[in-house]
């Protein structure tokens, strides 16, 4: 008997040794989606020499979720759509926490509620994403004309869930999505937390933005970390996605005069993506999501050629089967 407890402890404790590569699923956001499919989602995949398991992307609160769009970039339901579901401002009027919690919005959501009834998959949105940050257009208590107070935000989040589950849409599927940054001046994330029972996935936004005057060059784990101990400790079963990734190419300067990035050569891009793809924490995590645009930095995958011989090498040492969520 002790030989068989032992035997299924040590199950146990290798079982959950798996590297990320066998186990998440890889996506993407390409510049456009999801308002023009250009083909750039397609040319990654074949530079990758893979699917893209999840597509993603970001629309404001006029764009009417599980259109024939959304149906087209499902593929028939072979990849999941997260769309970044973003409140947004006309002219002087804005889309805030109190106008969502008071229903001035409801007529735009009975919409979205009456599409994503026809739509026959899941859609994950993340509304105020990020919205933690100091930077965000939606932290709370910040005064920003698309925020308000931490009560408010709680009550705007919990009237949106509360909306469609009553209509019996429950194929539109709710991501609580901060940003793996921990300064000073961030929001506590548990303070924001609206509760299990109006979240289905818990999200995470974090960048490798290298060494410059005031950033330093960072391990996929090391800035996911600490988030993923706050998040996981909110939900006791939620699965984990990181929403949005990606790392600075150090062979070039792809930085600009307000944020600096030099060329750095003690540093290998291929590398962070190697250690990412092999990492065996975070055993909540199922989803990985390149931001695979040039923008602050060269955040693509294929931003060098060894960055993507890299990715591509440890796409085909896949095995085992990633989770469906």
């Amino acid at each position: 008997m002790r030989w068989l407890a032992l035997s299924i402890l040590l199950l146990a404790t290798t079982s959950h040794a798996q590297p990320l590569r066998d186990r998440v699923r890889l996506g993407a956001f390409v510049n456009g989606l999801p308002y023009e499919d250009s083909g750039a989602f397609r040319a990654l995949e074949r530079k990758l020499g893979t699917k893209l398991e999840v597509l993603a992307g970001f629309v404001d609160w006029e764009y009417v979720l599980g259109n024939q769009r959304d149906l087209a970039l499902s593929d028939q339901g072979k990849r999941t759509l997260l769309y970044s579901w973003e409140p947004h401002c006309v002219g002087e009027r804005c889309v805030s926490f109190a106008s969502v919690a008071r229903g001035e919005h409801d007529a735009y959501l009975l919409r979205v509620a009456e599409s994503m009834k026809r739509f026959p998959h899941d859609l994950y949105v993340r509304p105020w994403g990020e919205l933690n940050a100091e930077w965000s257009a939606w932290q709370p208590d910040s005064g920003r004309p698309r925020a308000g107070t931490r009560d408010e935000f709680l009550a705007a989040w919990r009237h949106l869930h509360t909306f469609f589950r009553e209509r019996g849409v429950t194929n539109l599927k709710f991501v609580f999505n901060p940003d793996a940054s921990d300064f000073d001046t961030n929001t506590r994330v548990p303070s924001i937390w609206p509760g299990a029972e109006y979240v289905d996935v818990l999200g995470i936004d974090g960048y490798n933005w290298g060494d410059g005057p005031h950033e330093q060059w960072r391990t996929f784990e090391d800035i996911f970390a600490r988030m993923y101990e706050v998040v996981t400790a909110l939900h006791p079963s939620a699965p984990v996605w990181i929403c949005e990734l990606g790392s600075k190419e150090p062979r070039v300067d792809d930085g600009s005069p307000a944020r600096p990035a030099p060329v750095d050569p003690r540093h290998d891009k291929g590398r962070w993506l190697t250690d990412m793809m092999q990492s065996e924490r975070f055993p909540r995590l199922t989803t990985l999501v390149s931001f695979n645009v040039r923008k602050e930095r060269d955040f693509r995958l294929e931003s060098s050629a060894s960055s993507l011989q890299a990715m591509r090498k440890q796409l085909r040492l896949r095995t085992g089967s990633r989770s469906a969520r």
